[in-house]
């Protein structure tokens, strides 16, 4: 379960990592002009324009065609009107016949115009009339005269020569002419447009037919296909200046499309650090983008409660795994064995608790280094986990303590002895660790369930003496509880009196482990780490003495004298720094702990806001008893620290229901940081999440380089960290000098 859940976990992480362009091929192709939107609305309103306009063109050209023949055939009429007023003036015989309209349909004439006796009556020859007319028209005209044999056949013109007629379009026979026409004809080859008033004598027989013309037809449809070229190009200039606008306008409003897609895209790849845009129209694009922009933002709190449960669920295995073997630890012993306490008194369910204690460890440690030792410690898990049935939890207790919570099936004495064996068998076997080869050994209690207690605190309390039994021994071999096993009543009340004398005696001393800010590299304070030189045993660190004096009683009062050695140190350094000060969920039980963290105050003249409070997750919280200690404390000034952050039981929980003002993360997450992707984003999260509550953050035993350098990368303001990379604890003498050394180089 652990794997896989480990394996999502790196998916997720390198899902985040990926560009949005690598998850969605529709960014990182693009969009091709036509089938974006933009593209088919300009397609669609351009086909439409072009539709319009080549219809509008059609009937241009139509109406172009109409107006010009309209215009050609009043202008003939009105040329053959000019030549009948003439005619009429200078032959006073001659009479005219009209239609409705006024238009003269034809000329009568006793006898022809053209005839010598016509024209020493008038004293005008045909050719003068004809001149007289075309210098009125300003075009040419022509006087017929009509047999029927030839037709139109000899006639004068203002030309001075014959000519014959043949006519055209809609006079495609002589008879034509025999009324009044308007229209093309063939003249000598040529093409005019003509208006013809036929002559008649007062029999109405045909005697003849005046032509006036109005020009050429290659000439008048000169005039025309130039008007018609003037109007296509005009309408290609207007087609042309449409399309364009209209483009631009469908570009400017769908401009911001691809923008949203590209925002509604990066929201589906949960990447939502950036606001939406064109919020500001007053349109529908606006309404759609403040739509987009609170889907952001819920996607944005869908996230952030995600990354919340996502951390928690971590932040849970992390609390119930011991972070070097992976094994279950303590909290999860505890869970466990309560619950198999649970069924038994419901079910009948029995079991057994194997203490296991690893015989010399402490000399592979101190040969080899820690890095072996853990090795060690992981192999030995690894051999354990081998060993376990389906329904059995092998469980590390802390430092080389395992523990098996044994599920049995029929009886319990033979199938704890059994395993037993086999685990015996399995640590005695040859270890290799970073290619040294070695063998030890373990020792085992046993205690079973209910024959040797129906409580954790029995069960625990009897497989140890039963451990300290088989230590006794000679170690290598296992035994079960019996009554009547004891512990050396001695050994406590020796060491009872050894801490006390220690304390009168000035046995204890404090080194300082300076605390660095990652974006400055500035020390900002010093955390109190206590020590003991024993006048027997040599040099002892805490965890030597530290559990001890909270069984005896001791730590109230070796508390007292670590509080008030601190402050006083503190506040004899020559620049200010924070001191912080380890105190164990026992202290906060006492009675007295404001007490003394008033008068230490007082008594040394050190500034409260200097001073913090480290509180261990190590044990939990009593919420009824230590949130109003930790209130009190607050009162005073006084910074509380949440100790282990992420390991334990110190989760999120505690950050939202104790006053904290700062966290420390948990070595054991910064221990992997380097090489372990899943640390990474674990440790991002929680100092993310601490410093938006306002806390702050520093991470606890950085040792390498790519440790501060990731820390550092994550850019966050009231980030710090310690570890053994910025330099080992020292004593307070060194802290001084160091301190005086930046006082002088910042002055």
């Amino acid at each position: 379960m652990s794997t896989n859940r480990k394996m999502v976990d790196k998916e997720l992480i390198q899902r985040e990592a990926e560009s949005p362009r690598e998850q969605n091929p529709a960014l990182r192709r693009g969009y091709n002009w036509y089938h974006s939107i933009t593209g088919k609305v300009a397609i669609y309103l351009m086909l439409g324009i072009l539709i319009a306009y080549g219809v509008g063109s059609g009937a241009g050209v139509f109406e172009v065609n109409r107006i010009s023949h309209e215009q050609w055939f009043k202008q003939a009429a009105t040329n053959s009107q000019i030549t009948s007023y003439i005619i009429r003036n200078i032959y006073t015989s001659v009479t005219v016949k009209s239609n409705h309209e006024g238009q003269v349909i034809s000329i009568e004439s006793e006898r022809p115009l053209s005839d010598d006796e016509t024209v020493i009556q008038t004293g005008f020859n045909p050719d003068d009339m004809l001149t007289l007319v075309s210098t009125q028209t300003h075009n040419p005209t022509w006087l017929l005269l009509y047999d029927e044999k030839h037709g139109f056949t000899d006639f004068h013109n203002t030309s001075g020569k014959p000519q014959t007629i043949t006519t055209v379009a809609d006079t495609s026979n002589r008879s034509a002419l025999e009324k009044y026409y308007c229209g093309f004809a063939s003249i000598d080859g040529k093409e005019y447009f003509v208006g013809s008033i036929p002559i008649v004598d007062p029999s109405g027989k045909l005697i003849g037919a005046v032509v006036s013309s109005i020009g050429e037809r290659d000439a008048l449809f000169a005039t025309h296909n130039q008007l018609l070229m003037h109007t296509l190009l005009m309408l290609i200039l207007l087609l042309g200046a449409t399309v364009i606008v209209v483009n631009w306008l469908v570009r400017n409003l769908f401009r911001p499309v691809p923008r949203l897609i590209q925002t509604v895209t990066l929201i589906a790849d949960e990447k939502t650090d950036q606001m939406t845009p064109f919020q500001d129209q007053d349109d529908e694009i606006g309404e759609l983008a403040r739509a987009i922009e609170k889907l952001r933002v819920a996607m944005v709190d869908r996230g952030y409660l995600q990354r919340m449960q996502e951390m928690a669920q971590k932040m849970e295995y992390m609390a119930h795994h011991d972070s070097l073997t992976l094994l279950p630890n303590r909290v999860a012993y505890r869970n466990s064995i309560d619950d198999r306490l649970i069924k038994l008194r419901t079910e009948g369910s029995i079991f057994n608790l194997l203490l296991i204690d690893l015989d010399n460890f402490k000399p592979v440690n101190d040969t080899w280094g820690h890095v072996v030792g853990d090795e060690l410690l992981i192999a030995t898990a690894a051999r354990l986990c081998a060993l376990v049935g389906e329904k059995d939890m092998a469980i590390r207790l802390g430092g080389d303590e395992f523990a098996i919570l044994q599920h049995v099936h029929h009886d319990s004495l033979p199938e704890a002895e059994t395993l037993a064996r086999k685990v015996l068998a399995a640590l005695s076997a040859p270890f290799t660790c970073s290619g040294n080869t070695f063998t030890i050994s373990s020792s085992i209690g046993i205690a079973c369930a209910p024959h040797h207690g129906n409580t954790r605190e029995d069960l625990f309390t009897h497989a140890d003496l039963a451990l300290y039994t088989s230590k006794s021994y000679g170690r290598n071999c296992f035994h079960f509880y019996s009554h009547g096993m004891t512990m050396n009543p001695s050994n406590n009340l020796l060491f009872s009196q050894e801490i006390e004398n220690g304390i009168k005696n000035n046995e204890f001393f404090l080194h300082y482990q300076k605390i660095v800010s990652l974006n400055h590299c500035r020390t900002t304070g010093y955390e109190a780490l206590v020590r003991w030189q024993h006048p027997l045993r040599g040099l002892l660190q805490p965890h030597h003495f530290i559990s001890v004096s909270e069984d005896i009683g001791l730590i109230a009062k070796l508390g007292e004298w670590l509080i008030h050695s601190a402050c006083q140190d503190a506040a004899n350094w020559p620049v200010a720094k924070t001191v912080s000060v380890n105190v164990s969920p026992h202290q906060l039980r006492h009675p007295g702990i404001l007490d003394t963290i008033r008068n230490a105050l007082q008594e040394s003249g050190l500034e409260p806001a200097r001073l913090e409070i480290e509180i261990t997750g190590s044990e939990p919280l009593d919420r009824e008893v230590t949130l109003p200690i930790l209130n009190a404390i607050q009162a005073l000034g006084v910074g509380i620290v949440l100790d282990g952050f992420g390991t334990g039981f110190a989760t999120l929980d505690y950050l939202i229901i104790f006053p904290f003002s700062h966290i420390k993360i948990a070595r054991p997450l910064i221990d992997m940081l380097d090489k372990c992707e899943d640390r990474q984003a674990l440790v991002s999260m929680l100092a993310r999440y601490a410093l938006k509550r306002g806390l702050k953050v520093t991470a606890e035993g950085v040792e390498t380089k790519q440790q501060y350098e990731f820390l550092a990368s994550l850019g966050e303001e009231n980030m710090t960290a310690q570890g053994y990379y910025f330099g080992r604890a020292v004593e307070n003498i060194s802290v001084m000098a160091e301190l005086e050394h930046d006082g002088m180089e910042s002055t």
